[in-house]
């Protein structure tokens, strides 16, 4: 019976694995699957195999949040409680929250001296920092549910994916938002966008996510995932490019190079694609689950590298030409799970990290070559304009970021929660 109650517990906060190649198993790969044999073992008994299975994943992946807690409850549950203060004295350390009184299992430990230390950080954690920072830019009406923006300088305006809408807005000076993207019928929700060099062209990825789909008249096929180049004075797509994987692709966040060149992530199948030169076919970069599930990147100042955002596992540096991954290394006591967006100009990184709570905007300070983080510093957190923030984009030397998505507000089946929900929120986060 403990054996069946701590199992139970371990599967808090465990995500579905992601689907993975069967080749070669990778970091990420095997991460999954020590955890989930781990809880298997648990389930069965046998807790220690499910210890040094959850021992490895956390080797395989440190600094995840999530295992951290479920090692923390698995010690506790076996009685081992200076091991179970230890760890969730490390997730505090990370600067996260949660409520030791309200977890089903370590609940006993609350208030006690043994976790005094752990809880006074907790606390800690859950103060505001950053509204000093912030100022509003635009809100975007609607159920449209906001994935990222661009500023177009030349024709005074901000340009914002639409992923429920299925299209892109142009909003004005004034506020004033109109449909961009001609022919919205035939898109997938529109998410990534990015200017190709010189701003002359427009770059956006287009998938059928749910909250797309359940704005399409019920029984029309799904329209297949794509990445288009679109001419930012009219609106008109002016290429379309299949993916590889076709419908089992999920585009999402884009970077362009200083000669054209596209990188796209694929987050349902843990992948990196590439379309060198702006043009031509869409090729695999890195081979389908090499990452977990690839979010935003930020390629370096000699072009030779990609950094990208995977969410379940954290920060990998790629090679731009090889697709070659490895981890970025950073400090101890970090965590870089859960990061969505990433935005970069020469000399640092900005993390959006809506993926553990409380939801943040982290500043990342690299080193000269771009292969270690060497400082993390938490610039917006407990924040009421915070609300499942995505990307953004640096203008003026401060960081533009939608700070309110609207991704909260819609079900697993992409219907919205209400018909009035308010408006999403793009923020400008002062910097120095």
């Amino acid at each position: 019976m403990r054996a069946f109650r701590i199992a139970a517990a371990l599967l808090i906060l465990v995500p579905a694995a992601p689907a993975l190649a069967q080749e070669a198993e990778g970091e990420v790969a095997a991460f999954f699957r020590l955890r989930a044999e781990g809880v298997a073992a648990a389930g069965a008994g046998d807790m220690t195999t499910a210890g040094a299975r959850l021992d490895e994943a956390d080797a395989r992946n440190p600094g995840h949040p999530g295992l951290t807690l479920m090692r923390a409850r698995m010690a506790f549950g076996e009685g081992r409680v200076g091991d179970a203060v230890a760890l969730v004295e490390r997730y505090a350390g990370y600067g996260l929250i949660f409520d030791p009184a309200t977890d089903r299992t370590l609940a006993p430990l609350a208030g006690t001296s043994a976790l005094a230390g752990a809880e006074a950080r907790l606390a800690r954690n859950r103060a505001p920092v950053g509204a000093n920072r912030l100022t509003p830019v635009i809100g975007v009406a609607g159920p449209g549910l906001t994935e990222a923006v661009l500023w177009d300088a030349a024709r005074s305006r901000w340009l914002v994916s639409q992923v429920a809408g299925r299209t892109i807005l142009s909003v004005d000076g004034s506020g004033a938002a109109t449909p961009f993207l001609e022919s919205a019928a035939a898109w997938g929700g529109v998410l990534g966008l990015a200017w190709a060099p010189g701003r002359t062209q427009l770059w956006a990825t287009t998938a059928p996510v749910p909250p797309a789909m359940a704005t399409l008249p019920a029984g029309t096929a799904p329209p297949a995932p794509a990445l288009l180049r679109i001419d930012p004075a009219t609106g008109r797509v002016l290429a379309r490019f299949d993916l590889p994987g076709g419908a089992e692709a999920a585009p999402g966040d884009l970077a362009v190079g200083s000669d054209g060149t596209v990188f796209v992530s694929d987050s349902a199948r843990g992948a990196l694609l590439v379309l060198r030169g702006g043009g031509g076919a869409v090729e695999t970069l890195t081979a389908p689950g090499t990452l977990g599930s690839p979010q935003g990147m930020v390629i370096s100042p000699d072009a030779r590298t990609l950094i990208v955002a995977d969410y379940p596992s954290g920060l990998w540096r790629v090679d731009a030409s090889t697709g070659a991954a490895s981890r970025l290394p950073t400090p101890d006591g970090v965590s870089l799970i859960g990061v969505d967006g990433l935005i970069g100009d020469d000399r640092r990184l900005f993390a959006v990290q809506n993926g553990v709570a409380p939801q943040r905007i982290l500043r990342l300070d690299l080193n000269a070559d771009w292969t270690a983080v060497e400082a993390v510093e938490v610039l917006a957190a407990n924040l009421p304009e915070i609300d499942e923030p995505t990307t953004g984009v640096m203008l003026d030397g401060a960081l533009i970021f939608v700070a309110r998505s609207q991704w909260s507000e819609f079900d697993g089946e992409g219907r919205p929660g209400s018909p009035e929900m308010a408006p999403a929120r793009v923020m400008r986060l002062a910097l120095d």
